[in-house]
């Protein structure tokens, strides 16, 4: 893919696929890591597509399912490393669909769960860009499932509340005051957090016993899963130096074990 000069993917023409209207995007969920959990409807429209913005945790098995002459534009973020940032993603979302007819954005785990989706979604249709969103298995049920662990349990946990580690930008933390009495709470990109975390939620009435889990890598040939009571499990993430992409489950379905 050329460059033009500005730090930006220039757009390429090729021949067959330019419109005189605009194209479609398809927001992608690429599931978890494992290749094989993606869905049969995002192989197909990945087989389609002329141009895919794929991002970091995309396990490359997966852009095999893409057609040999598309363009495969890597726009993945790590924490405090934005290469591309959201406003240029959107710019190039934008571009692409003026100039060809189907335009893919592949994202780990289901694009409407902490995947920035809505924000795309938005952007395009305030442009008069048709976008279509296609689910997928996202890290909370991968992870649980890596491990058979289960989410809900009539005995323990009726609720899932899904969470991001991240502070708000006013640097509140949502843990504070949160109680987890039959709930298991899933926190996406929560580990550099954990401690904070894990105090917050003692400190709102929630056991310091509370079983906890942390899973890293979930559903790759490589991942791993520690436990530990919800006072210990920060130290014991730490110890065992785990790394993102992690999740942390938290709640009595995280000791069935």
């Amino acid at each position: 893919m050329r460059g033009n000069g500005s730090g930006q993917p220039a757009l390429e023409r090729k021949k067959g696929h330019k419109l005189t209207g605009a194209g479609k995007v398809y927001l992608i969920g690429g599931g978890p890591g494992d290749p094989e959990l993606i869905t049969l409807k995002a192989a197909r429209i990945l087989s389609e597509s002329d141009v895919v913005l794929y991002d970091r945790l995309i396990n490359d098995k997966i852009l095999k399912h893409c057609r040999s002459d598309a363009q495969k534009i890597f726009v993945g973020k790590t924490s405090g490393n934005h290469p591309v940032d959201q406003n240029e993603i959107h710019s190039l979302l934008v571009n692409y669909a003026r100039e060809y007819r189907i335009i893919s954005r592949l994202k780990g785990g289901d694009p409407m769960i902490f995947g920035r989706g809505g924000e795309e979604r938005e952007f395009l249709r305030a442009r008069g860009i048709e976008c279509e969103i296609v689910p997928g298995v996202t890290a909370a049920c991968a992870a649980a499932a890596s491990f058979s662990l289960p989410l809900t349990h009539r005995e323990f946990s009726s609720r899932i509340i899904l969470m991001t580690g991240h502070r708000r930008e006013d640097g509140a933390s949502d843990f504070a005051g949160l109680s987890l009495k039959g709930c298991t709470a899933v926190v996406y990109m929560g580990v550099a957090e954990l401690e904070s975390i894990a105090a917050n939620l003692i400190e709102a009435g929630n056991r310091r016993d509370m079983p906890a889990a942390v899973i890293e890598n979930a559903s790759l040939p490589n991942q791993r899963m520690i436990t530990a009571p919800l006072e210990k499990i920060a130290a014991s993430a730490q110890r065992e130096k785990i790394i993102s992409p992690a999740l942390v489950i938290i709640g009595e379905t995280a000791g069935l074990i």
